[in-house]
């Protein structure tokens, strides 16, 4: 098990509720493909370096977790089909 943390950017256009199912998607998801120890930081909104979607602010979200590196094509494939995620990134923590 190693360390890892991705950080994804949620629509602002969803409501407070729809954000909270965003991040409790997640995790879900993260849980289900075998992580452990996962913990979420809600950064909230920000101004995106460059626009995604036609979307200039983005709502961000870094959570952190440990998790073995193979069952990420699960996990990836999940995230790619949700709408409201418009983008991620997992990075591995040292």
């Amino acid at each position: 098990m190693r360390n890892y943390e991705i950080m994804f950017i949620l629509s602002t256009q969803l409501t407070d509720e729809e954000k909270q199912a965003g991040v409790a998607f997640v995790e879900k998801t993260l849980t289900a493909g075998g992580a452990t120890e996962v913990k979420t930081e809600i950064w909230g909104d920000r101004k995106l370096a460059y626009p995604i979607k036609k979307k200039e602010n983005g709502y961000y979200v870094l959570t952190t977790f440990q998790a073995d590196g193979t069952k990420f094509t699960e996990i990836e494939s999940k995230l790619n089909i949700n709408e409201s995620i418009l983008k991620y990134m997992i990075v591995k923590n040292d």
